[in-house]
């Protein structure tokens, strides 16, 4: 009798408690990598220069100066956008692989106890 209410116990926390902790550790899991790749800080930030790195601009009439200060402030500008890019590119695919891992994870969870007497009920009747 002891082992139908630890039967029944097990089922209860393991279709309600470790669901919702499930839940909450994968939430947890998301902010983090949200937070490891700076998926915000970079998307706002998006057009800034790499590491800051720009150039004065020099006399207004001086051509050559001014097409040093208009290259110079570009690349960099292009630079930090692609690394940007890169550096969310793979926060975001590090997100959706996270996803499609804790769907499989999820639906695992909740045949494995039927998978389980399955397994031991095949054994069984393989040894007869």
């Amino acid at each position: 009798m002891f082992f139908l209410t630890i039967i029944g116990d097990y089922f209860t926390w393991h279709y309600s408690t470790a669901l919702l902790s499930f839940v909450r550790i994968y939430k947890n899991l998301c902010w983090f990598l949200t937070q490891l790749f700076s998926i915000p800080q970079l998307s706002m930030s998006l057009l800034a220069p790499y590491k800051r790195m720009t150039q004065r601009r020099g006399s207004l009439f001086d051509i050559e100066a001014w097409m040093g200060f208009f290259a110079i402030n570009l690349m960099s500008r292009l630079l930090g956008f692609f690394i940007r890019m890169v550096i969310i590119s793979i926060g975001v695919f590090s997100l959706i692989t996270l996803s499609i891992g804790a769907v499989a994870t999820y639906a695992l969870w909740l045949i494995a106890p039927f998978l389980m007497v399955f397994c031991f009920t095949f054994g069984v009747y393989l040894l007869f």
